[in-house]
């Protein structure tokens, strides 16, 4: 048999698993003290529920579950086999479409606004590789009830200060609307059918630069004009919100320009410890997000370590009333490698202590831990041939322990 595990899933010996408690238990203390509070979903949910869940390239990501018995007899049994048919279930990709059922089942039950933490397992049949994994976890926070753009300032307040206590140095926080962003592109040329596609080439421009996105753009067929009046845009410097303006002048558009700039000059009013930056951009890969997007990126380390946005109509697919919904999620999985990689001390750490001790001083040695555990993280260990103490000793060292304590040795 195999003792390895499966490709994109990871195992962590003792002291790795130790940092991640510790460093899931900074961003748990945090979300709680700002006053969310913990739920639990289902790691399965129902094939339906992911196919309908607007998740991009997710979908084609999700871990499906075979029908069981007589439904998967009744299936294979078909004439050609449709593979739809064959499952029934399927593995969460992400944590947003399990909490929007469980607010749909259960809302009857819960405070308006109700202001959420999951910290959980997601699973995407990615192609393993560093930095993707078949099996990682999410910490997000969500408040679902509120369109009020003190939802967005909250989550990123709340999302800054976890990350500041983990200690990953300088970051700043990239924010964008989606309804900022194809309203401009409508007013350049741009059809409504095609705007998901051109949102796509436009998410890549910190990548292929203007000339790569305006040659991609002519390649699926867009307008020209259209083309050349959004590369007059790009082809500045920096893109403002200001330089948004003549292309979201009047209606839905004008009015989330105008909460883009309150979000954005309120949050970085909050602190001088990171930035908030327009960054038009910025799309998400999810279909689901309807309004504010934002990401953080790390100065010190590159890459995007959050990321978030606006999902008001998710949960109406269940309830058919929609509801407004914002979250953001911390990438869990990439902050515990730039700990781990970079020797990060994290907040809190408590001194190791090791008591050496003799099988017929078991309860000694316990009252002894029982005595220190309030300042330091006691280990026991039995010293099973006292002649070699020195042998326990030396080997408790090389462990790490910050004491050693000899019990009547």
């Amino acid at each position: 048999m195999n003792i390895k595990p499966q490709k994109g899933m990871q195992e962590y010996l003792p002291d790795a698993a130790a940092k991640r408690d510790q460093l899931m238990s900074i961003i748990l203390d945090t979300y709680t003290s700002c006053g969310f509070t913990r739920i639990y979903t289902p790691a399965v949910e129902s094939a339906e529920n992911l196919d309908k869940s607007d998740g991009g390239d997710n979908l084609n990501l999700i871990f499906k579950i075979l029908k069981r018995g007589d439904k998967l007899e009744a299936a294979l049994s078909k004439t050609p086999v449709d593979e739809k048919e064959l499952s029934d279930l399927g593995l969460r990709y992400d944590l947003t479409l399990p909490l929007s059922r469980y607010f749909a089942n259960n809302r009857n039950n819960l405070p308006s606004p109700f202001k959420c933490i999951q910290i959980d397992k997601v699973y995407r049949a990615e192609r393993p590789q560093r930095g993707r994994l078949r099996e990682f976890v999410q910490c997000d926070i969500d408040i679902l009830g509120s369109d009020s753009i003190c939802s967005e300032i909250e989550l990123i307040s709340v999302t800054a200060k976890a990350l500041g206590k983990i200690g990953i140095g300088k970051f700043f926080v990239r924010v964008n609307d989606r309804r900022v962003l194809r309203g401009a592109l409508k007013t350049m040329g741009f059809s409504e059918e095609s705007l998901d596609t051109v949102c796509v080439s436009f998410d890549k421009l910190d990548k292929i630069g203007p000339d790569g996105v305006a040659s991609e753009l002519t390649e699926k067929g867009m307008p020209e004009s259209a083309i050349r009046n959004l590369g007059e845009l790009i082809s500045k410097q920096s893109i403002t919100l200001d330089d948004m303006q003549k292309y979201c002048s009047e209606g839905t558009e004008a009015q989330a320009l105008d909460s883009l700039k309150t979000i954005i000059e309120s949050a970085n009013s909050l602190s001088d410890e990171y930035g908030v930056i327009y960054d038009p951009s910025l799309v998400r890969g999810q279909g689901y997000y309807t309004g504010t997007v934002f990401e953080v990126a790390s100065e010190k380390f590159g890459g995007t370590v959050a990321g978030g946005g606006r999902y008001d109509g998710l949960i109406g697919r269940f309830t058919g009333v929609d509801v407004p919904a914002v979250g953001f999620s911390i990438g869990f999985e990439r902050i515990f490698s730039i700990v781990t990689e970079n020797n990060i001390e994290l907040e809190g750490s408590r001194p190791r202590t090791a008591i050496l001790y003799k099988a017929e001083d078991i309860l000694k040695a316990i009252e002894a831990s029982s005595k220190l555990e309030d300042k330091s993280d006691v280990t026991l260990i039995l010293v099973t041939n006292p002649k070699k103490t020195d042998k326990f000793y030396s080997r408790a060292k090389n462990a790490g322990f910050d004491e050693i304590i000899k019990l009547d040795l």
